[in-house]
């Protein structure tokens, strides 16, 4: 007798999703196979947005349906066209519905096995047919995935070249790509018109900046324009600014930065002293270490210069931070003054413009690209080479690596490459940005990364108004919830996680990979209990997510006023006091062709992306099962609670006795990508 399984196949609604060629199925049940069926519905098939449904016969019941295979051919000479498949749903003869994630090209004459959609862990699966798939696939996976070393001491990256040379699906979408690179042309042109680009002269009046992107001002960078020479804003950006991760609880004066009690006591007023200050928790620090040796690059043919600097800072009896004293070296001495806020207006402002181009290089290669886009690459290298898409952390984390092979390789090709935007366009150049990573990479730890331990270990908790600390733990406990809610479905007990050996595997090469194999980082090489595994994934989620907003959707904001995010400076530290006036000021600065290309960049990379999925939302639906659902689903409402929260106190921020009345915008869920796509 003939049995007819019926078979709905969900096309790609994006552009060129579909497909005129032939699609053929194969069913493949524990009881036997169907034969090799076409599907057509008399031509009407296969169309961008198309669901159709289709008969396959059989002519014995197949059991549960376990695998499918598709095949794509031409139709007579045709040329094959490539096709997008979503999602199948076979639903059997007694109304027993087996579901198969897709979200996979076929290209040219191509066979595809697609595996039922159920989340199993290794030893779930007991099939020895299931068994060889989840190696064939991963095998597979691992010929074109394949690591390089980028930069020694470095973490690893895909080894391609170029955007080209990626798999389809890990490309940009055809709007993402058009809209990106119009954009960039955009604002080369608009540049170009006004004579901007070219002009390799210091700035004629600091007020001729806001001509730049004067159509792009946003409430931030307006007050940023009017209020970036005062303390009070200075030390806020270290809470709230686009580096908020280095500021740190000061309890002893370090040797090397021999502030004295003479030199702030006019800043602390007569009522306190820096000793009784440092006793109470009330001094903080922020220390360029980093940027020590590091080699500075050249600009239009002019050497530039890096500043190492330390900066101290107090909590006020208002609770404002503001700056105590900074030194602009590593080395104390004659030729390394501690200025201070009653120092001259110039040598004070100089002062706080080199710590704030210091922020910018840290900012950009350690807080931006090292802790963000490089390791992202590196969880996402493993999941595809380690983790079979029936793998329950394959379906949770692979929404939050989505476009981060493309937006990397391209950063790699044109922005952090030799010769490229970044060595064109800041003072570390292409040569100080390695050594600034490679620095960057030997300080990373498992704390670090962890932002609830951050916090505690920088001594920062209690440190009050700072918006990214609160609506970071809020992030970070709805991330960790979701994310344990799902742990446990899969992994009852600490056994469960050391017998996955799929899952060890992923850790070894992110340890391996992107940790360098470093002790010193505190991370393991594997496994060993639930709880570790909770915390890690967490760690990953908001590293892509949250942490990629933080510090990426800002840099227009707090960059587009110049001075307050310089990327170079033209001559070195001074070393000493009382040299500096305005025209010095500008001739230290940026000149006018590096101003206007950075601010280019800076303004691309945080524009409101296109092809967006923000956090907490999954398209493509990887789990097929109720009870994770049910989890995304509370996930998503806890997103929304957030937001409404954050949108709320943002609107009275005025009234909160802040230093700067701006609301923090940059970890509201409902702005933040799932992904480093951008």
């Amino acid at each position: 007798m003939v049995v007819k399984y019926n078979v709905q196949v969900e096309t790609g609604s994006s552009i060129k999703a579909g497909t005129v060629d032939a699609i053929y199925i194969t069913l493949v049940g524990t009881e036997g196979e169907s034969p090799k069926t076409a599907m057509d519905n008399f031509g009407v098939d296969f169309f961008a947005g198309a669901v159709s449904d289709y008969k396959v016969p059989s002519k014995q019941d197949l059991g549960d349906i376990v695998l499918i295979r598709l095949n794509k051919e031409t139709k007579l000479l045709l040329t094959p066209t490539n096709w997008y498949c979503t999602f199948i749903t076979v639903t059997s003869p007694k109304g027993v519905a087996y579901r198969f994630p897709c979200y996979q090209w076929m290209e040219g004459r191509e066979a595809l096995e697609l595996r039922e959609g159920s989340a199993k862990t290794p030893t779930m699966d007991t099939l020895p047919l299931l068994k060889e798939f989840r190696r064939k696939e991963v095998q597979k996976r691992q010929s074109f995935y394949q690591w390089k070393v980028w930069n020694e001491g470095v973490p690893y990256c895909l080894n391609v070249s170029s955007p080209k040379e990626l798999e389809t699906e890990t490309q940009f979408s055809f709007v993402k790509g058009t809209l990106f690179i119009g954009r960039a042309a955009t604002k080369t042109i608009e540049h170009k018109l006004r004579g901007y680009s070219d002009s390799k002269k210091s700035w004629g009046s600091l007020d001729d900046i806001k001509h730049v992107f004067w159509f792009n001002k946003s409430e931030t960078s307006e007050y940023i324009t009017e209020h970036w020479k005062e303390d009070a804003f200075f030390g806020y950006q270290f809470l709230n600014g686009l580096n908020p991760n280095l500021i740190r609880k000061c309890t002893k004066i370090p040797p090397n930065f021999p502030v004295t009690q003479e030199m702030v006591a006019k800043s602390l007023g007569a009522d306190t002293t820096l000793e009784k200050e440092l006793e109470k928790g009330n001094i903080f620090i922020v220390d360029y270490k980093l940027l020590e040796d590091v080699p500075a690059g050249v600009i239009n043919g002019r050497q530039q210069y890096i500043a190492a600097p330390l900066c101290l800072l107090y909590l006020s009896p208002r609770n404002h931070l503001m700056p105590l004293a900074i030194q602009l070296s590593q080395t104390p001495g004659l030729q390394s003054p501690i200025f201070l806020p009653s120092d001259s207006e110039w040598d004070w402002i100089m002062a706080k413009t080199w710590v704030r181009n210091a922020d910018f290089s840290i900012h950009q290669a350690v807080a931006h690209l090292l802790r963000t886009h490089l390791l992202a690459e590196v969880f996402a290298m493993a999941i595809i080479r380690q983790l079979p898409m029936c793998h329950p952390l394959y379906k949770l984390l692979i929404p939050h690596m989505r476009y981060t092979f493309h937006i990397n390789t391209l950063a790699r090709e044109t922005l952090i490459s030799k010769g490229g935007i970044f060595e064109e366009q800041t003072a570390i150049g292409y040569e100080g940005m390695v050594k600034t990573l490679q620095k960057g990479t030997k300080a990373l730890t498992l704390t670090s990364l962890c932002l609830p331990e951050d916090l505690e270990a920088r001594g920062v908790s209690s440190l009050p108004h700072y918006y990214y600390k609160e609506d970071g733990l809020k992030l970070w406990a709805a991330i960790q919830s979701f994310v344990s809610g799902i742990i446990n479905l899969y992994y009852p007990n600490d056994q469960a996680v050391q017998e996955d050996s799929e899952l060890q595997m992923w850790m070894k090469e992110v340890f391996e990979k992107g940790f360098l194999a470093q002790k010193s980082s505190g991370i393991s090489s594997s496994f060993t209990s639930v709880q570790e595994l909770e915390k890690f994934i967490t760690i990953v989620i908001f590293t892509c997510s949250g942490q990629h907003s933080a510090v990426n959707t800002g840099q227009f904001d707090f960059g587009s006023w110049m001075p307050n995010f310089p990327s170079s400076m033209r001559k070195p530290p001074p070393t000493s006091k009382g040299t500096m006036n305005l025209q010095e000021y500008k001739d230290v600065v940026p000149d006018v062709s590096t101003t206007c290309k950075m601010l280019s960049t800076l303004w691309l990379l945080s524009a409101p992306p296109e092809d967006v999925v923000l956090l907490g939302n999954y398209p493509e639906q990887h789990f097929t099962e109720e009870a994770p659902r049910r989890l995304i689903a509370t996930f998503q409402e806890d997103l929304k609670k957030i937001s409404k929260e954050v949108v709320q106190r943002n609107k009275s921020m005025a009234n909160l006795g802040g230093p700067v009345p701006l609301g923090y915008k940059y970890l509201i869920p409902a702005i933040i990508e799932n992904s480093v796509s951008i």
